[in-house]
């Protein structure tokens, strides 16, 4: 499983210097919309511009930066560039309101906060505003509007042309040619100095702060480039949003590791995303299930030259084979793997030339050279981790370092919870391994909190989720425990109907005798065909909407003396 052929290095930026002198006319990214490209040595001239601009703000190690913007190579300068002078970059979902953007802005305190201006979609200067406000810690408001007009610049913030002006950059330059400043700040930059915040979904209650390191991040990404292996000069589409590992440390920052290049989207859109890949002969894509559904929806989907694409990759949720047999017309090779924020994405990949029935189920293997995956028991009283199961037992997927993120930033306690005092990370997520000759498959039982408890028994939602899917006609299933009079919880099934398809609730229960009974649903609902599920900010579908959902109908249901029967 070894890759030799990867290039190791300690830092994320030693990629773009690496890169930017041996491939300097390479474009390392490419906008979409408008075509803006930045070569590598292009990207390393802005990064340190960047730098220089962060260090003259008073911005250097251990700071924090808080960032409400969108997927543009300026914003990922940026990123680089905290990296660069030892500042720690926390991008936050475009989607947050004001009062959302406060709550997290205030839980980092980040010294400078850089936000959209008036957009068709939102004026964002509110939520500047609403920092301006209620966060007395941010010294610095940067609002990203390029060429602005009197009355654009929120009152109190800089523009980000006047941030960057070229004779304060030239001046910034030529001083630190002299002090040596930024070669120094970045010389105290180590493989485990926290890079970047990104915050957890909050699933269980308000978004947490996770803090990832160059080496959490690096060693992500060299477990995607071994997943993708053998592809060469890659050209990776980047549709998800700046505030989610998916985009920031799996997609970009891999295609940095391999010296590959970004195809850059503003935001998700479905036409956008399939203009790309046939434009830019994208070669690699990694999305969520739902995005992929999405494509294959689109009315002119067949229309689109995709012959490019060499990699398909998916991950956030569970498939059927169908699913999988789509997956495998769109390009030769497609998988997948498990992973989470806290482990700056992927942890495993399923090997590669492995049978669509045998990939069902799975999310691939562990790379033990790099850091090891093992399944154990819950987290002692102590601190000190559970013992470690053996092949087949479902228990917790653990993660080890150099995959384990630092924690959460200014909160121990919850760290402590999540973390052993061993330094393994207890995901939340129960699973097993399963020996399958040539190497050992990981396979996801479900979440530890959305496990259900019925009659006895421990049932796993995402086991009855994937024996639905397997019923033709079954689009997306969701399935979650609600409180029950008589079982404590029963299983209630939200499934949504493919376009066109004729399927009855009864006809769901009718292929669920196939299953134990004490996993069968107590009752099950159809989803309407042309609504998706709600989703959290990770692109998962979310339980804790659904069982809101669900106890409204379950109150309904209890009238007609329906649920509880």
């Amino acid at each position: 499983m070894s890759d030799p052929g990867c290039l190791r290095l300690p830092r994320l930026n030693d990629y773009i210097s690496h890169y930017a002198r041996t491939s300097a006319a390479k474009p390392a990214m490419i906008q979409h919309e408008d075509g803006k490209t930045l070569t590598y040595k292009q990207f390393q001239t802005i990064i340190d511009f960047f730098a220089l601009r962060l260090m003259d703000m008073g911005i250097g190690a251990g700071d924090r930066v808080a960032t409400q913007l969108v997927l543009v190579p300026e914003h990922m300068a940026l990123m680089y560039a905290c990296f660069k002078v030892g500042a720690i970059l926390a991008p936050l979902d475009v989607r947050l309101q004001d009062a959302e953007v406060v709550r997290d802005v205030n839980k980092i305190a980040p010294k400078a906060f850089f936000f959209l201006g008036n957009t068709p979609v939102r004026d964002f200067r509110t939520a500047g505003q609403a920092v301006q406000a209620e966060c007395p810690g941010v010294d610095w408001l940067v609002q990203f509007t390029a060429d602005p007009q009197p009355g654009d610049i929120l009152p109190g913030a800089q523009g980000i042309t006047q941030l960057m002006d070229k004779k304060r950059l030239a001046w910034l330059k030529l001083k630190d040619m002299i002090t040596r400043r930024s070669a120094q700040a970045y010389a105290a930059v180590t493989p485990d100095s926290a890079a970047l915040i990104i915050f957890t979904t909050g699933t269980t209650g308000e978004p947490k702060p996770a803090m990832l390191s160059h080496a959490n991040i690096i060693v992500q990404n060299e477990i995607l480039a071994r997943g993708m292996s053998p592809l060469q000069d890659p050209r990776i589409l980047i549709n998800l949003p700046p505030s989610h590992v998916g985009c920031v440390t799996e997609c970009f920052m891999t295609t940095m590791f391999m010296g590959g290049t970004a195809i850059l989207l503003r935001i998700f859109d479905v036409k956008l995303t399939l203009e790309a890949i046939q434009q830019h002969r994208v070669n690699a894509l990694g999305q969520i299930p739902t995005q992929y559904r999405m494509l294959w929806h689109h009315p002119d989907y067949d229309r689109y030259d995709l012959s490019s694409l060499a990699v398909v990759v998916y991950g956030g949720s569970a498939v059927d084979t169908e699913f999988l047999r789509k997956l495998s017309r769109m390009a030769p090779d497609f998988g997948t793997g498990i992973g989470m924020t806290e482990n700056a994405g992927f942890a495993t990949f399923t090997p590669r030339g492995i049978p669509i029935e045998e990939m069902a189920g799975q999310v691939g293997r562990a790379f033990p050279d790099l850091a090891e995956v093992t399944i154990r028991r819950p987290m002692l009283p102590d601190g000190q981790a559970g013992p470690e199961l053996p092949d087949g037992e479902v228990g917790e997927i653990c993660y080890h370092p150099p995959i384990v993120f630092l924690g959460y930033y200014n909160m121990p306690e919850e760290t402590a919870r999540t973390i052993s005092k061993e330094g393994i990370l207890y995901t939340g997520d129960l699973g097993s391994f399963k020996d399958m000759g040539s190497y050992r498959a990981l396979y996801l039982a479900g979440r530890r909190k959305f496990m259900i408890k019925q009659k006895g028994y421990n049932v796993f939602p995402d086991e009855i989720e994937n024996h639905i899917a397997g019923l033709p006609g079954v689009d997306t299933v969701a399935v979650v425990g609600m409180k029950h009079r008589l079982f404590d919880e029963g299983v209630f099934a939200y499934v949504r109907p493919e376009a066109g398809a004729e399927l009855t609730p009864q006809a769901v229960q009718d292929h669920c005798r196939k299953i134990a009974s004490y996993k069968r649903p107590q009752h099950v609902e159809l989803w309407p065909a042309d609504e998706e599920f709600p989703i959290t900010r990770s692109t998962k579908v979310d339980k804790l909407a659904i069982q809101k959902i669900a106890a409204e109908r379950i109150a309904e249901l209890r009238e007609e003396g329906a649920w509880d029967a």
